[in-house]
């Protein structure tokens, strides 16, 4: 027999209303939860939750970047050529090298003197300051070394046969002769000695007229010429000493004065400086003006006077 759906339809209502009835007839469904019990129930939840896993902080790795590698060396220099050292020096060596430069001829002086061989290396300080173009610390340099290396070496000529012959004039007054005749002669040995023996002067005085007024000291006339028939010769300057303590100064100071210029306009050598201020013209003609300034100096005054076109 068939049970009406209408009836099994109310059994169904009738066992889950009950059913309801009895779990939740005592449950307040109105009134909020308390604070305490949330915090019961949220403990109890927490502890059912299974624990959370707390990843371990790790640091950052730092990865530090690697230095660059250091620069490669420099190759070394490469060893200048000193040319032949077996045969004697002549006084135009290192002439040649001109063409290279002065800081290779700074440097090949340098060389020369590390390895010793001190009268090369003067005439490679010699060709800084006589055909290169030193600029002012390159040739207050190559002096320096010239000053400091001329008086340790042999003179370049002991023959006197060599000696190329020039002389030394001067013209003053009569009364002034007694007085320059020792000191032109004094002077014509210390430019023979500047030269390293390459040159030979003579002192020639000349007594002119004595000034009618007879007041002062009589002028000095001074010039250098050849020892041949028709020599070439220098300008002529003139001074007044003083007093016979200055002659020998004024003397000197003109006779630079008188190589300097020849030198300038007749040889294409670089041109000597002008004497500084206070500065020894003895000193000067020594270490200023090269053995081979001095040789073509004095070989120039005994050839011909070119004639003026």
């Amino acid at each position: 027999m068939r049970i009406p759906i209408p009836v099994v339809i109310l059994l169904v209502i009738t066992v889950c209303g009950g059913v309801w009835w009895k779990n939740t007839r005592h449950m307040d469904f109105m009134t909020p939860p308390s604070a305490a019990k949330l915090e019961e129930v949220r403990l109890r939840v927490e502890a059912e939750l299974p624990p959370e896993e707390i990843a371990a902080v790790v640091p950052p790795v730092v990865v530090k970047e690697p230095e660059p590698p250091p620069p490669p060396p420099e190759p070394p220099k490469p060893e200048i050529d000193l040319g032949d050292l077996a045969t004697p020096p002549i006084l135009q060596q290192y002439g040649e090298r001109v063409p290279q430069g002065t800081e290779h001829l700074i440097e090949l002086a340098n060389a020369l003197e590390e390895k010793g061989d001190f009268p090369r290396a003067l005439l490679a300080w010699e060709r800084v300051i006589d055909l290169a173009r030193p600029d002012a610390a390159q040739a207050a340099g190559a002096i320096s070394s010239i000053r400091r290396l001329r008086p340790t070496l042999p003179e370049w000529n002991t023959t006197p046969e060599a000696m190329i012959p020039i002389i030394l004039y001067a013209s003053t007054g009569k009364t002034n002769v007694k007085t320059l005749t020792p000191v032109l002669t004094g002077i014509a040995h210390d430019l023979e000695a500047a030269s390293s023996g390459i040159v030979k002067v003579k002192a020639v005085v000349n007594a002119g007229k004595t000034s009618k007024s007879g007041k002062g000291p009589a002028p000095v006339a001074l010039w250098l010429a050849g020892s041949v028939k028709k020599p070439s010769s220098t300008e002529v300057l003139s001074f007044t000493a003083k007093s016979p303590e200055t002659l020998r100064a004024e003397i000197l100071k003109t006779a630079f004065l008188l190589i300097q210029s020849q030198l300038v306009r007749t040889t294409a050598y670089t041109p000597i400086a002008a004497l500084a201020e206070g500065e020894d013209p003895q000193s000067a003609l020594n270490f200023r003006v090269t053995r081979l300034c001095w040789s073509e100096f004095a070989a120039g005054l005994n050839l011909p006077p070119k004639k003026q076109p």
